[in-house]
């Protein structure tokens, strides 16, 4: 059960996730406390996995790596994978993929890229966007690494450069998540109207944080165990 107190302030908005609930109403910053993500940055990293893959992040608590899967004229090809300290079992993540002519980033007919892994303790996050030849089919896979089970699944699809667009995400310890969509939809004249939003997934609860034109989602991130992004602002 929610409980808590509102409390206007200007140009600011606070919410705990948790026993209690606060806002206060503002313009332009929001913070978003998702309980506790510190980080295992210091001392002894892990060393689960095979010897020679490639570290992509480490910490005490568990190890993403990746292994060359092959190459092709478009790139090399990667299988992502994450162990945890004490689970001798290494976990698929994500494959890495590309066919067809290279444009910018990826390519005309169909790639699979994989970005923004993050590790917080044994609780890892990654997306991957899988592109076609007009379309943009996107997954946030969150995954308890020690447990070995999925927490959150997120997607996001686009068809000619209309649709949702998952931006970014945070990551706390416990496996609760907020992350940012920009939405865009056929306006006056051929112009594009675009649509920030912000989420969160508490548990099993999703709740939709802010949203709006002048949501910033390239905005949000992480200071310590609060989550902040920017709403009408610079």
């Amino acid at each position: 059960m929610l409980s808590g107190t509102s409390v206007r302030i200007r140009f600011d908005r606070k919410r705990s996730l948790g026993s209690s609930l606060a806002i206060a109403a503002l313009s332009v910053a929001a913070y978003l406390v998702l309980f506790p993500a510190a980080s295992d940055s210091h001392g002894q990293k892990a060393s689960c996995g095979p010897t020679g893959s490639e570290t992509v992040v480490v910490d005490r608590a568990a190890r993403v790596y990746r292994v060359t899967t092959g190459h092709d004229p478009f790139g090399t090809l990667h299988s992502y994978y994450g162990c945890a300290v004490g689970h001798a079992k290494s976990q698929l993540l994500a494959r890495s993929a590309f066919r067809g002519i290279r444009l910018y980033s990826c390519v005309v007919s169909e790639c699979r890229l994989v970005r923004a892994i993050r590790l917080v303790g044994a609780t890892v996050g990654v997306i991957v966007e899988r592109h076609g030849t007009d379309t943009v089919n996107t997954t946030l896979t969150v995954r308890d690494l020690a447990a070995g089970h999925v927490l959150h699944t997120v997607q996001a699809h686009t068809v000619v450069g209309y649709g949702d667009s998952l931006i970014t995400y945070v990551l706390a310890r416990s496996g609760n998540i907020a992350w940012a969509t920009v939405t865009t939809s056929p306006g006056p004249h051929g112009a594009f109207l675009r649509n920030g939003a912000i989420y969160s997934a508490v548990g099993h609860t999703v709740s939709t944080l802010d949203t709006g034109p002048k949501v910033s989602a390239r905005s949000l991130r992480l200071r310590g165990d609060t989550v902040e992004w920017i709403d009408g602002g610079q």
